[in-house]
């Protein structure tokens, strides 16, 4: 059973948030004029880069879903954690090489929480993206224009170059579970998650999946710890089939739950990967 919701709109939501994060670390906090769930933090009022943007939508959206104010309550841990340590430790700033990896988050993320300073991005699936972070000790450190600007030797290009040897490097992960579909028994959800590092892009780097991955398959992104991909002893070859299967194993299903229930929340879609490509499940 759901519990009841406390805050039922953005602007109840972030009132909460911010009224938590300015008591437990003493900094003023503004929202966005347009959109009330990204909160600036402005760790020094003299210094424009002591600044932090903390965007509260997939925090929200857990909560909405399951009305566990607990999942919201953890994220401000989480950011009240990593801004002490900001403070404590003013080497912070500084990237180091061995724990650059990319990560897989939802445009419209990309798009709204890198307003104050550009996240390094590119381009991956319709509806995604891959951004670079630092990911080290208890933190992890969105690589953005103005972190680059603090480590001018870091270009985007090596940060690239670095993210995506360091996952090769790390070698493959396996599915922590593979469980039979109970709908249709040819089919399997693996399930990746709980890994030290995102792992989410290893699915579409040939070098990586060529002996470990299926022929064809699907695949879902979530939320930020959790990777779904369903394979089946059917044929799988086609779209048509691809999307016969998703319906019938209830995969769909699987998606959404996770999508809506699991904090921090990626995207409900789901990519079909046949022969090392992949395209938007019903997208022809």
């Amino acid at each position: 059973m759901k519990q009841a919701r406390l805050y039922d709109n953005p602007q109840e939501f972030a009132g909460m948030m911010m009224k938590h994060l300015s008591e437990s670390l003493n900094v003023s906090i503004q929202q966005n004029k347009e959109e009330p769930l990204l909160l600036e933090m402005i760790l020094n009022q003299g210094k424009e880069n002591e600044r932090m943007e903390v965007s509260l939508h997939s925090t929200m959206q857990t909560y909405m879903a399951s009305g566990d104010l607990n999942t919201a309550i953890d994220y401000l841990n989480g950011v009240v954690d990593c801004t002490i340590g900001i403070r404590m430790n003013q080497g912070l700033a500084k990237l180091d090489p061995q724990y650059i990896y990319p990560a897989i988050r939802d445009n419209r993320y990309i798009e709204e929480a890198g307003l104050q300073s550009t996240f390094l991005s590119e381009e991956y699936l319709p509806g995604l993206g891959v951004i670079f972070i630092e990911t080290k000790d208890t933190f992890s450190k969105i690589i953005n224009q103005s972190l680059l600007e603090q480590n001018p030797r870091f270009t985007e290009e090596r940060v690239k170059r670095l993210a995506y040897k360091n996952l090769q490097y790390s070698g493959w992960n396996d599915s922590r579970m593979s469980l039979k579909s109970p709908f249709r028994s040819s089919c399997y959800v693996e399930v990746f998650t709980d890994n030290d590092y995102p792992v989410e892009c290893q699915f579409l780097l040939p070098e990586m999946s060529r002996n470990h991955m299926p022929e064809s398959c699907l695949v879902a992104y979530t939320n930020r710890k959790t990777s779904l991909l369903l394979r089946s002893d059917e044929k799988m070859g086609t779209m048509s089939d691809a999307c016969f299967l998703a319906g019938k194993s209830r995969f769909k299903e699987v998606v959404k739950r996770s999508y809506r229930n699991l904090p921090q929340p990626v995207s409900d879609q789901i990519y079909w990967i046949h022969k090392g490509k992949a395209q938007l499940l019903e997208e022809a």
